[in-house]
Parts: structure tokens; C-alpha cells; sequence
């Protein structure tokens, strides 16, 4: 039998495969993850299907990838819809490859390829689920020798894009909006989520999941639904208050957002986003510029950068840095209440041999204490 066991903040898993080696790896910042995977393996190994796909020389892309999706990216927490979209790309490039026929260049390649069309930060994490897929797949054994795409290194991503709206725009914006995209729309500007962690709320409160609590007026966001796996609680406003309690509510689903054909929280809606975009007449602007909106509005109305990171989730101050030149107002305004005129007096002040004229002044402070202050003329 198997067991888990925990170094620093992550989980790992140690057991015998069926060749009787040895593995040990970690796999989730979660216990209960690491448990899951931990069953999974062991019951697939009771059962003969560890490994049991065709044989290591003719594994294909996509059939290793089908067994990936299904032996870790299922198995996770957080992240699992964005991995499989991102693995169905991958598919699309390298099917009908064997694994041991894919090298660095092809690797490289791709990635010229998906850098025409996608921002750097889209294709580094391609990359990473690409490094992640053959690290598995030679740790399962099912590919000999090394990782392809393990010396390539992550494309230069510019971060400091801070693009937000002024009011007049929000406003705009929000006329131009479908309904069900009003409300996403106003939730982004007003409380600062990401996209997914407003697509999956749920109205009441469910084990690993954001929800909305009505009777302590606040948003709850769970560790294992954000990007930096730290939970988070937003003030629940009455504008937001009042654009949710005008969303239906359907028997047997406990999310807010929803497709009622799939009756799973949407995948994007992009088109519908992008269509308010073009009647506003706002170029330029991506839905996450809502959060920067949000964060600017923040700054701009005197909130420290301290609390504009705790609202924001962020984990360094240095990412909420990005807003601080939008409250030179503030601290314009703070260096004026020293900027005081006191009377000025003239003293003859004299150093060694020699006599001057100084200009003196003196400053009272808050603690009623008297600073002398000297400039020599």
C-alpha cells in the first residue's frame, strides 16, 4: 500500500509500480488531492490498467495525452478546464507523433507557431503543461530518455499592461451589455475576481468552490479556485448585492452562472463581451482590464496599495506597485499638510571667524515640540 506524506507546503505520494520500483513524487498542495491520486494509482494497479496502453515505441501523442488527462489533470483541484483546452491545442500540433519522435525543435516550433496568434504568457503556459506531460510520461515509464522541451525556456512576458476605464466608460459599457453580461461585467468592476473565479460562484457556501454569502454581505473566494491558492473574503457591496438577487435561481444547481444547455458554469463569453466592446465604442480592452479598473478606482479614491493587494489577492506588493502612480493626487496632497509658511527670522550665527546671515524658522510639529530650522543665505 501507498501513502502520502508532506514536504513544506506540497503533498506527495510514494508507492511500488507494478514492475516493483519504487516511485515517489509530489503531486498537489492538497491532502486530499494527493489522496485521491494516490487511490486512483493504486486501484488502476489491483485492477491491471497502470500503464496498460500500447507499447512504448508506437504511444502516440494523443493516446498518451487521453491517459494524462485522465491520471493527473483530473485528478487536480484547481485549473482543469484551462489544461484541457490547452492539451487540446497540443493535440492538434503533434498528432500522429509518436512521443520519442518529438524533439527540442518541434517543440521550438510550435512555439514560433502559437506566438503569432497568442500573448507570451498563452504559450509559456503551453510549454509548461508540454514539460509537465513528458515529465509524467517518463516517470510512468512510458517514454525512454529525455524530456524534449526541458531546456526551453519560457518566453520575456510584459506584465505591466494597466489599461482601465474612467467612469464615463463604465457606464458606457455597462448600457451596451446583454443582461447576463451586465451583471458579470459589474461584478468584475466592483469587486476586482478574475473570470473564473466569477464563473464559478455558487449561492450558498460547497466544499472547494466560491460562494456568496447574503447574510454576512460577503464574497467568499476558496484557495483552490484562485491563481496564487490563497482563499480571500470581498465585501459583498449592494450594487453587486442588487444585480445578483436579480439572476434566477434553478432547483438542483448551485451556481450562479451557468449554460442552461450544458448546465455547467460558461466556458467564455467572449463574443457577447466583445460585442458591448464595439457599441461602447472601447478599443483595446480585455475583460481582464476590469480588475485593473477596479484596482485604479481604488487608488484614485485614496485606498492604500496595502489594502488594494489584500482586495486584489495579490501575493507580493510589487504586483500592486503597477497602480501606485495613480494616486500622485494622494501624495501630492500628503506633502502639502508639511508644506507650512511659518515666520521667518534672521539670525547672525557665527562659525569659527566668521559672522553670517542665516534664514531661521521655526516649525511646530504634532507633538507640540519646536524644531529650529537653519538654510544659510
Amino acid at each position: 500500500m501507498g501513502k502520502i506524506f508532506k514536504r513544506g507546503s506540497k503533498w506527495g505520494i510514494s508507492y511500488a509500480d507494478p514492475r516493483g520500483r519504487q516511485v515517489r513524487k509530489m503531486v498537489s498542495p492538497y491532502k486530499e488531492s494527493a489522496e485521491r491520486i494516490l487511490k486512483k494509482i493504486e486501484m488502476d494497479i489491483i485492477e491491471g490498467k497502470y500503464l496498460d496502453i500500447k507499447k512504448n515505441e508506437k504511444l502516440l501523442f494523443e493516446d498518451f495525452a487521453a491517459q494524462y488527462v485522465k491520471m493527473h489533470v483530473r485528478l487536480q483541484l484547481k485549473g482543469k478546464r484551462n489544461q484541457e483546452y490547452t492539451i487540446k491545442q497540443l493535440i492538434a500540433e503533434f498528432k500522429g507523433r509518436r512521443l520519442d519522435q518529438i524533439d527540442p525543435i518541434m517543440v521550438r516550433q510550435y512555439m514560433a507557431r502559437r506566438l503569432e496568434g497568442a500573448r507570451p504568457a498563452t504559450v509559456n503556459r503551453a510549454l509548461q503543461t508540454l514539460k509537465s506531460m513528458f515529465n509524467r510520461a517518463i516517470e510512468w515509464g512510458m517514454l525512454h530518455g529525455a524530456n524534449p522541451a526541458a531546456g526551453t525556456k519560457n518566453l520575456p512576458q510584459n506584465n505591466s499592461r494597466c489599461r482601465w476605464l474612467t467612469e464615463e466608460e463604465q457606464e458606457r459599457l455597462l448600457v451596451c451589455c446583454q443582461p447576463l453580461t451586465r451583471i458579470i461585467v459589474l461584478i468584475a468592476l466592483k469587486t476586482g475576481m478574475r473570470w473564473g473565479e466569477i464563473i464559478s460562484l455558487k449561492w450558498k457556501q460547497s466544499p472547494c468552490s466560491n460562494y456568496v454569502d447574503f447574510e454576512k454581505n460577503v464574497i467568499f473566494i476558496h484557495e483552490s479556485m484562485t491563481k496564487t491558492q490563497r482563499s480571500r473574503h470581498i465585501p459583498l457591496i449592494s450594487v453587486v448585492r442588487q444585480a445578483l438577487n436579480t439572476v434566477e435561481r434553478t432547483p438542483g444547481n448551485d451556481h450562479i452562472f451557468f449554460n442552461p444547455q450544458t448546465e455547467k458554469p460558461f466556458g467564455s463569453f467572449k463574443r457577447s463581451f466583445h460585442t458591448a466592446l464595439k457599441r461602447a465604442g472601447i478599443v483595446d480592452f480585455r475583460f481582464h482590464d476590469l480588475r485593473h479598473t477596479f484596482a485604479s478606482q481604488l487608488v484614485r479614491n485614496n485606498v492604500d496599495l496595502y489594502t488594494v493587494q489584500r482586495l486584489l489577492g495579490h501575493t507580493t506588493p510589487q504586483m500592486t506597485q503597477r497602480y501606485a502612480h495613480l494616486g500622485e493626487d494622494q501624495m501630492r496632497a500628503a506633502i502639502e499638510k508639511i508644506n507650512i509658511q511659518p515666520d521667518n527670522l534672521l539670525y547672525n550665527l557665527t562659525f569659527g571667524n566668521s559672522t553670517v546671515l542665516a534664514h531661521c524658522s521655526f516649525v511646530k510639529t504634532k507633538d507640540s515640540q519646536e524644531n529650529l530650522e537653519v538654510a544659510l543665505k
